[in-house]
């Protein structure tokens, strides 16, 4: 992945700083080895999730969200396995790592993930109504929404008071004048976590660029598209104002192939599934 310069000076002042990425851990490289393995059991894969108890209650809280919970509740990690499928387990077991790895435990930390599940959760249902725009699943849908924000916390870990004031106000948070305040980029602090730990490059794209105007030669088009469109669905539902859909707008409607009279349906349509699965 190319960066603009000014991406690249970004990116060189925060490993001059030596900002913490939290690093992949061993386990999730044990995790991807054994579901690989044509031979390992769910049981086998279950015990091995088991071994880490930060990992398997973030398993649980995953497994068992709206979007991944199917029936009955999930209560053991081998049951997990079985109903998730292989492909997903990795997708829940790394989705559980990073977030447990960025932390969580206040009641910021708390709301901040929140809505990044809610925008995950919106992502996954626009991508199934559009069918499926870019041949992205709703897995990799909703795992974009989930992470788009990634870097915020590992700046609220390395920067006195980051954020503080975007948790503070009853509107959508403004990170970007965040940025500029600081002189820093959430976005290149996210693709930061992101490279690390090896992540999608539908993933890398949409978290580095989720606040650029779709260019013509977009890497990852439709993921970005899919973002904007859910983060802007999410401010109608809390009810805030979007001061970035003007002037992402057009790009995200061509993208998508959505015509302007159809985006209030759309929307509508979207937002009922959302409900329904909140």
């Amino acid at each position: 992945m190319e960066l603009q310069a000014p991406e690249q000076e970004l990116l060189d002042k925060l490993r001059a700083s030596n900002i913490r990425i939290p690093p992949r851990p061993q386990i999730l490289q044990d995790i991807d080895n054994m579901l690989k393995d044509d031979d390992s059991t769910e049981r086998m894969i279950g015990q091995l999730i088991s071994r880490d108890v930060g990992l398997t209650a973030e398993v649980f809280k995953l497994a068992n969200s709206p979007f991944y919970r199917r029936g009955a509740k999930i209560d053991n990690v081998e049951q997990a396995v079985r109903m998730l499928g292989r492909k997903t387990m990795g997708d829940v077991a790394r989705s559980a790592l990073l977030r447990q790895q960025l932390g969580g435990a206040s009641a910021k930390m708390e709301s901040f993930w929140e809505r990044c599940t809610d925008v995950g959760t919106i992502c996954s249902v626009l991508c199934d109504q559009l069918e499926r725009p870019g041949k992205l699943s709703a897995d990799q849908a909703y795992l974009i929404g989930l992470f788009h924000d990634c870097g915020v916390p590992v700046l609220m870990q390395h920067i006195k008071g980051y954020g503080d004031a975007q948790f503070d106000i009853p509107m959508a948070p403004d990170f970007l004048a965040e940025d500029d305040e600081r002189g820093t980029s959430h976005c290149i602090a996210g693709l930061m976590v992101a490279t690390e730990w090896e992540l999608p490059d539908i993933l890398c794209e949409a978290i580095r660029s989720h606040h650029y105007v779709i260019s013509e030669d977009q890497a990852a088009p439709h993921s970005i598209a899919l973002l904007q469109l859910a983060l802007h669905a999410y401010t109608r539902v809390r009810g805030w104002l979007d001061t970035e859909w003007d002037y992402q707008a057009e790009r995200v409607l061509q993208t998508l192939d959505i015509a302007p009279d159809q985006l209030d349906a759309v929307l509508d349509q979207a937002l009922a599934s959302f409900e329904v699965l909140h």
